[in-house]
């Protein structure tokens, strides 16, 4: 998950900032530790497109979230046991969440759940592909300050942020973690909020103090190094890498568009022709598929103390970096404020409104996309109310 600079609040139902605590308030639908209650609402009826429903779901994810007031973890499956629901994880217990939950969350290789926890302490777990259940790795926990987290997409190297400085760490085969030679690496000041890599995996990119600082790491050491030119002052508040390695995405939480920046050969970035792209809202959350073929945002207005959710808006990315808005886009009844993809991309698990409930409060929600149009549409009913700090994976 990524640093959110605003706080969703639906109702009576405050979801906070991402890698902040809450209220402390959850609904049953999704409870802490051992899960006892089931899954509520009638899922929206309202689609932007075609898309898979919950008779043809064949792709199996678990979602994590954390409650950082609690300091404990709850979950949620889609087709758990082949079951072609999306509903909490019944059987699933927390493990314990040492350091009070919190911080930044990032799964390796479907295998491997990192959480950057408060109080600087980073916990690993090995994810059990059948039950989803949560098992320590080796080491874990581990004395490495956060909050913000990013991982390598080839599964070799841990990136984690804290006050002035990123630790890197090698990721073992048996998903315990070893310091990099030369870690932490100062970022002279500046607090990450946000780590991204690139697609490809050559080069992390900071979001903090208003600036993007760049940096290229050691494919063999993971040792990192400050690209030429670096800090790169954008204003972006989030920003989002796509699989190519040819592109990095940004919003700045405030204005209506998105940001397009090409990776150049040192991993330096530049706009590019037509960006920033228009959007009908303001996004103050963005994701891409994993195809890298289209670009989501997630948009909120704020009225008086409250952030109501907006529509979402899709875009297709061609290989020049340029957005075009797809068609249906915004997706009318498709509220969301901030979403993950799963691996497959068939699903893009979205804290959503629950619709026809009294106080509007939210949901999680797992939204199916045609991965040849991008369309979106759901069909499922919402599996109970959560904070914005998730993560999702595929089964193993």
């Amino acid at each position: 998950m990524r640093m959110k600079v605003r706080a969703l609040c639906i109702g009576a139902v405050l979801l906070a900032a991402v890698w902040t605590a809450g209220c402390g308030h959850y609904v049953c639908g999704t409870t802490f530790g051992s899960a006892t209650c089931t899954a509520s609402g009638s899922g929206i009826s309202s689609s932007g497109g075609s898309g898979s429903t919950s008779s043809s779901i064949s792709v199996t994810a678990f979602v994590y979230f954390v409650d950082p007031s609690a300091g404990e973890l709850a979950a949620e499956a889609l087709n758990a046991n082949n079951s072609q629901t999306f509903a909490p994880l019944s059987s699933f217990v927390s493990p314990a969440i040492s350091g009070g939950g919190g911080g930044g969350m990032v799964v390796v290789g479907k295998t491997y759940l990192y959480i950057a926890a408060t109080n600087s302490v980073l916990l690993g777990f090995s994810i059990n592909s059948s039950t989803g259940a949560l098992t320590p790795v080796p080491n874990s926990p581990y004395a490495v300050t956060g909050p913000s987290i990013a991982a390598d997409p080839q599964g070799r190297f841990l990136f984690v942020g804290g006050p002035g400085i990123i630790s890197a760490m090698t990721i073992n085969s048996d998903g315990s973690l070893t310091a990099v030679p030369g870690s932490p690496f100062s970022t002279t000041g500046i607090t990450p909020t946000q780590l991204v890599t690139d697609g490809l995996g050559k080069y992390l990119y900071a979001v903090g103090a208003s600036t993007i600082s760049e940096y290229s790491y050691n494919q063999t050491t993971g040792a990192l190094s400050v690209v030429a030119g670096s800090p790169l002052y954008t204003g972006m508040s989030e920003i989002a890498s796509e699989t190519t390695g040819k592109f990095i995405l940004g919003i700045t939480g405030a204005t209506s568009n998105v940001f397009v920046f090409a990776i150049g050969s040192t991993g330096g970035l530049t706009g590019v022709t037509g960006s920033p792209f228009p959007t009908q809202l303001a996004p103050v959350n963005l994701a891409v598929s994993p195809n890298g073929a289209f670009v989501y945002t997630f948009n909120q207005s704020d009225l008086a103390t409250l952030a109501t959710a907006q529509p979402m808006e899709g875009f297709s990315l061609n290989g020049a970096g340029a957005l075009t808005a797809l068609s249906g886009s915004p997706f009318t009844g498709l509220n969301a404020a901030v979403g993950v993809f799963d691996q497959s991309g068939q699903f893009l698990f979205t804290v959503a409104l629950v619709p026809n409930a009294n106080l509007q409060a939210a949901g999680e929600f797992a939204y199916a996309v045609d991965t040849s149009t991008g369309a979106v549409s759901s069909s499922l009913p919402n599996a109970g109310v959560v904070s914005e700090t998730y993560a999702v994976t595929d089964a193993p």
